[in-house]
């Protein structure tokens, strides 16, 4: 179970992200939000705060918490490998499809077991999926789970929502996700998995990705189609 300050944090973004807040709207008063969530001030407060840190509203003294009038509030276009395909489709009312292209164990060798910080010859698992939103915008991923984490992980739950298995499984929901971005060429596989015309360059995304117990699960990386993404970084002080 999600704490209650990410509930709160989860919700919030969900209604920004939908337009039932609109930028420039104020929030309601930290007294209404505690009513409408039967939280504390204290809990409102981390909410509201890490709503500040991902960009998304802005605290005007004396004012009121505003959600910010930025691009970073794209309709279309959430933080996809960081909430999961299954949770983006419900929270934007959207299809989201997974196919499954491997599901196996094997050993963790090179840059995997140092990037999971593991030693050569753990047992990982290794998945490959294509990813789509309503057909489009579409990614490949493969990424490598030390099995000691989730022992009894099947295909069939790597097909559906695979954080929402962790959180189930582990009680703890993902908390942060290191990446490094480059642009590369997509393998022929890749291409043709994605739709993409000749000589496309697709984004990959090298990522690991920590529980809120701070644990390193999982490693991966996505090859993710271009033609209708961009990103924007927002920095706070």
């Amino acid at each position: 179970m999600p704490l209650k300050y990410e509930y709160v944090t989860h919700d919030i973004e969900s209604k920004i992200r939908s337009g039932e807040y609109q930028p420039n709207q104020q929030l309601p008063v930290a007294e209404e939000l505690c009513r409408i969530y039967g939280v504390s001030r204290i809990t409102i407060r981390r909410a509201l705060d890490l709503l500040v840190d991902k960009g998304l509203v802005v605290k005007r003294r004396g004012a009121g918490t505003f959600v910010k009038d930025s691009d970073a509030l794209d309709r279309t276009e959430d933080d996809i490998s960081l909430s999961g395909y299954a949770n983006y489709a419900r929270t934007h009312g959207v299809n989201a499809e997974t196919e499954v292209k491997a599901f196996e164990v094997v050993e963790a060798e090179g840059r995997v077991a140092d990037r999971l910080r593991v030693p050569e010859g753990t047992f990982v698992y290794r998945i490959e999926r294509v990813r789509h939103v309503n057909g489009t915008r579409g990614l490949v991923s493969c990424t490598w789970i030390p099995i000691t984490i989730l022992p009894d992980l099947t295909e069939d739950d790597v097909s559906e929502s695979l954080y929402q298995y962790v959180a189930k499984v582990t009680g703890l929901t993902v908390a942060s996700a290191h990446r490094q971005l480059r642009a590369v060429m997509p393998t022929t596989g890749e291409r043709e998995a994605l739709n993409l015309p000749e000589n496309t360059p697709v984004l990959e995304i090298d990522q690991v990705v920590y529980l809120r117990d701070g644990q390193l699960f999982e490693y991966s990386v996505l090859h993710r189609d271009t033609r209708d993404y961009s990103f924007e970084v927002v920095q706070t002080s």
